[in-house]
């Protein structure tokens, strides 16, 4: 409802207002250097959205609050303490004493999109402060659109180049248009373009259409796959509005690495299945030894079923053959499957079920490997130093000869084990001996006995027995040879 100035209200507005009007009968805003707070500053809102709360407040109190919405010719003034002139809009604030002038709409609509503005009068002067206003409505749904390369969705040919319009239009503010494949979000190649802005003077709406294109080379994993426009606007009831196409892409049998079936059994019938990928379906033949074997025939001991659909483009293609030979295994045989499109060979190699096993327990993994590598690096290095240590005397070994007058200038001096040799001397010594006058030398830790004076009638000299003892570092006779190269050692017990 548009407000009338002629209404009793309006025209006590006037009255009030009598010393700040012109000649002209116009009202003048004086401008002032106090400042108008305005909260929000500028909103969005969806149309129809209810309960809109726009305010505005000075330092300071104040006499009139005066409000010009867009949608409504004239500016109203409010109040707390008096009903409102127009219905649908409501006094909103702490009141007009306090310096507060605000409006609460009940229901907003796209005509109030704009600039509201809202006057305080103060000591006779009008403070103004305004707040932009945008209504949202959404946009029309998105569409797409082939704007070149191959038009023909429903027959797309791998490895061509399109590029895709999506657009949505009449919505304000511009939609966010984004592409995805399959609920698979596209990043690449897509181009954004700037908002086109328009007037409609009927409808009295301003709105925005928003584009994105979307250059894509047509792969042939894209076929059958959905290519989605999603268009996101906050006046749409679900946030979101979509439109989507179907990709159907012809595309030639797809190539494969040499195939190896394993498994089979000699003497038995035996089937060896490949699967491929085609659109449309392939034409397949096998060639052995230079002869064609066409599928849903059979020749001899081979027959050729009709491929297998399994879906999403893909096709079992095999071969039977009766009483399997070794023969049978050492061939390569030669698939084709072929389509409007193109055509592709395939090599397939046939196993035993002996072959399967071999190559399976072949396969031996990183970890094996370098642990038995270090294994053997292990073994290697204990041996190397066992024979280093033996070869300089380093470690005892059992067996070796042990030698008591062992050169002082050695590096390697083998110690005898102590109460071995003294048990079994002391034993002998005592068996013929029974003196307990015997003399024992100490060297370190053993007994020995002494081995380098002469003995008489089993006795020691006297002159022995007051010999002292010589440093160890003395001189030793040499040691006699035995006729097989080795020392000969010697302890010289007293007989």
């Amino acid at each position: 409802m548009e407000p009338d100035l002629h209404t009793p209200h309006l025209s006590g507005i006037h009255q009030r207002c009598k010393r700040i009007q012109t000649e002209s009968g116009n009202i003048r805003m004086l401008v002032s250097a106090q400042r108008v707070d305005t909260d929000p500053s500028a909103i969005t809102v969806v149309e129809n959205q209810e309960n809109v709360t726009l305010h505005c407040r000075v330092g300071s109190p104040a006499k009139l609050c005066l409000i010009n919405l867009p949608g409504l010719n004239q500016p109203i003034t409010l109040d707390a303490n008096e009903p409102s002139p127009v219905p649908g809009i409501q006094y909103y604030g702490q009141g007009v004493e306090r310096g507060s002038c605000g409006v609460r709409i009940a229901r907003i609509t796209a005509d109030n999109a704009g600039k509201m503005n809202c006057t305080l009068f103060v000591n006779g002067i009008g403070q103004t402060g305004s707040i932009d206003i945008t209504v949202a409505f959404p946009p029309d749904q998105p569409t797409i659109n082939v704007v070149s390369g191959e038009s023909d969705i429903a027959n797309l040919v791998v490895d061509t180049t399109l590029t895709f319009e999506c657009t949505a239009a009449r919505g304000n503010p511009a939609a966010n248009i984004s592409w995805f494949l399959d609920n698979e979000r596209i990043y690449e190649q897509v181009h954004p373009q700037q908002p086109e802005e328009y007037f409609d003077e009927v409808s009295n709406k301003r709105y925005f259409t928003a584009q994105s294109i979307l250059v894509r080379t047509i792969r042939a994993e894209d076929n059958g796959k959905r290519l989605t426009c999603q268009a996101q606007h906050m006046a749409y009831p679900q946030g979101t509005s979509m439109t989507d196409l179907v990709l159907n892409v012809n595309f030639q049998p797809q190539a494969l690495q040499d195939q190896v079936i394993y498994g089979l059994q000699v003497g038995r019938t035996s089937v060896a299945t490949v699967t491929i990928i085609s659109n449309p379906p392939p034409t397949i033949f096998w060639n052995i030894d230079g002869v064609d074997y066409h599928q849903g025939t059979e020749n001899g001991r081979f027959a050729v079923p009709n491929p297998e659909p399994l879906g999403n483009n893909r096709y079992n293609v095999s071969l039977t053959i009766a009483g399997l030979t070794l023969e049978d295994l050492s061939r390569t045989y030669t698939l084709r499957a072929s389509n409007a499109f193109g055509s592709e060979d395939y090599r397939v190699f046939l196993r035993s079920q002996g072959d399967a096993t071999i190559n399976e327990s072949s396969t031996i993994g990183i970890g094996e490997i370098v642990g038995l590598v270090l294994a053997v690096l292990i073994v290697l290095t204990a041996i190397a130093l066992i024979f280093v240590a033996r070869a300089t005397g380093r470690w005892c070994f059992r067996g070796a000869s042990l030698d008591t007058d062992i050169n002082p200038d050695s590096e390697a001096q083998i110690t005898p084990h102590a109460h071995e040799d003294e048990v079994d001397e002391k034993h002998h010594h005592q068996a013929l001996h029974p003196d307990p006058a015997a003399h024992f030398v100490h060297e370190g830790d053993e007994k020995h006995a002494a081995t380098n004076g002469k003995h008489e009638n089993g006795k020691q000299t006297k002159t022995q027995q007051q010999q002292p003892q010589q440093p160890q570092q003395q001189q030793q006779p040499p040691v006699a040879k035995q006729e097989n190269g080795k020392t000969d050692s010697k302890t010289n017990t007293p007989v």
